[in-house]
């Protein structure tokens, strides 16, 4: 009866050790900000950041623009050839306005995940999937229909689209007969 019992015992241990072991060498690393290169690593490092404490300066070792003279607007340049927008009061503060631009995404190898439909789109994460998925050229309008939106604009046709996370996308141009002209996934909440 010890002998089953220490058995018992052993095999539980081994199993703790087992699955303390998978957790520890399978678990995602956090994202660094000088690790960020394409708009999906941003995401993951927004996302564990909470949206909050992000600094300018995190993201010098990518290309970048002054965007105005006082220098409250950059633009960072990514490697998947989506821009990463700041802007704010100072740079002495975290950016008032976070977002990233889509037009210009190259179409990315496949991921795990596979395939995105555009019905399935619910989230700033699903939105850079299919975008990366189908490139920033083959996005239409009618791709998210499904979201809650609102048209706008003068001079260029302008809808923004309320996504489940409270992110917005917004996709401008002459209007839904031609591609739009531009794809921009805004990140900070909207102030109404």
């Amino acid at each position: 009866m010890k002998d089953k019992n220490r058995r018992r015992t052993l095999v539980g241990i081994l199993i703790l050790i087992v699955v303390v072991a998978c957790f520890h060498f399978f678990r995602q690393a956090p994202t660094k900000s000088q690790d960020v290169t394409t708009a999906a690593q941003f995401l993951q490092y927004f996302d564990q950041k909470g949206g909050k404490n992000i600094n300018w300066s995190d993201f010098d070792h990518l290309p970048h623009e002054k965007d105005d003279a006082e220098g409250h607007a950059i633009t960072y340049q990514l490697k998947d050839d989506c821009t990463l927008h700041f802007s704010g009061d100072s740079m002495d503060q975290p950016p008032r306005e976070i977002s990233l631009n889509l037009e210009k995404a190259s179409i990315q190898p496949q991921d795990k995940e596979g395939k995105i439909e555009p019905k399935s789109i619910q989230t700033k994460e699903d939105v850079i999937r299919y975008v990366s998925q189908v490139g920033g050229d083959h996005v239409t309008w009618s791709d998210f229909d499904h979201l809650p939106h609102e048209e706008g604009g003068s001079g260029l046709y302008v809808v923004v689209y309320t996504l489940k996370d409270g992110s917005r996308l917004a996709l401008s141009g002459t209007g839904e007969d031609q591609a739009p002209w531009f794809i921009n996934l805004s990140l900070t909440p909207d102030k109404k």
